[in-house]
């Protein structure tokens, strides 16, 4: 699961040590995996002569798993299995729903559980927070990329940076060991066709019917522009490249949009497999890319009282 480094102007752990987080979320991770998993083995078990243990769905957990495709939470039994007997097990109220849950909806559970702990990292410090919108708890779009990426890569999320006394907000920033993507991403009812054009503006077709959309290469364009200014004034070299994705969308010239990777419906899940494939750990250029981007970042937050800022630290220890 990648890192949610940056979200819009709001405070980030990750911006007062950008080489201790990483690796404490990942800590955090697998100890939250290991507990959920214990809870869900204490849940599913049954009561017949003796103590029955269901199948060992975790048997096969690795790496691969952890980055499967989303699927929805829906809380369903095991198709062929007995129905579950709830029991005196002293489970954890809060946990009592793991009883009869599939292998599929408890790591749906699971990486909800842990977007709401990203969310609050990425708006929050030890002493400042910052009031995050409530729709990034449902942003579907943010919840796929953070679970279709490693934990190599580190996510900016429309961003908002503080150029030459104007803020900038750009799209999407996918910071991976090697390279940084400018990605744009562009959302359309599915079976939507944009015709490619070097004009400001492109057409669109759904519903038999035609619409104007805003050239999303300019969006790239810019980004591009802003996060080699950044780079170049911090004596950073390192690999920045162009992505417009349109998830449900076609497009109808691909090889028109020149240096920038234009993904359409057809090559989205195959872009998306291509770059979660790898396997370089997090590098020392990498980190000096990120610290370069968040010092430039605009942060809008306010303190803490001294309680919750004890409470934070405590947790945090």
């Amino acid at each position: 699961m990648a890192h949610l480094v940056k979200l819009e102007d709001y405070i980030s752990r990750y911006e007062s040590d950008i080489h201790q987080y990483p690796s404490q979320f990942i800590r955090l991770k697998r100890e939250r995996w290991k507990r959920l998993h214990r809870l869900w083995a204490k849940a599913n078990q049954q009561v017949g002569n003796g103590l029955i243990v269901e199948e060992d769905w975790f048997a096969e957990e690795n790496k691969t798993v952890l980055q499967q495709a989303l699927q929805k939470l829906n809380g369903i039994h095991k198709k062929g299995t007995r129905e579950t007997v709830k029991t005196n097990t002293g489970l954890d109220a809060d946990y009592e729903h793991l009883i009869g849950k599939s292998r599929e909806s408890l790591h749906d559970f699971f990486y909800y559980e842990l977007l709401q702990s990203q969310l609050r990292w990425a708006s929050s410090s030890s002493s400042e927070v910052s009031v995050a919108d409530s729709k990034y708890r449902y942003d579907s779009r943010l919840r796929d990329i953070l679970r279709l990426l490693p934990d190599n890569y580190m996510i900016f999320y429309y961003p908002i940076f503080k150029i030459q006394q104007a803020d900038i907000q750009l799209d999407v920033l996918l910071l991976s060991p090697s390279e940084l993507y400018c990605v744009t991403y562009v959302e359309a009812p599915a079976n939507t066709l944009f015709e490619m054009s070097s004009q400001r503006f492109w057409r669109e077709f759904r519903s038999k019917t035609e619409h104007k959309r805003l050239n999303p290469l300019l969006s790239v364009k810019r980004m591009e522009d802003v996060v080699r200014s950044i780079f170049q004034h911090k004596g950073i070299d390192f690999a920045v490249k162009k992505a417009v994705l349109m998830p449900d969308a076609l497009v109808d010239d691909i090889d028109f949009a020149g240096n920038v990777e234009m993904v359409d419906h057809r090559h989205y899940k195959q872009w998306m497999d291509k770059i979660s494939k790898h396997v370089s750990p997090m590098k020392k250029e990498q980190f000096h890319a990120a610290e370069a981007l968040l010092g430039k970042c605009k942060i809008r937050s306010f303190l803490r009282s001294k309680r919750v800022v004890e409470a934070s630290v405590k947790e945090e220890q």
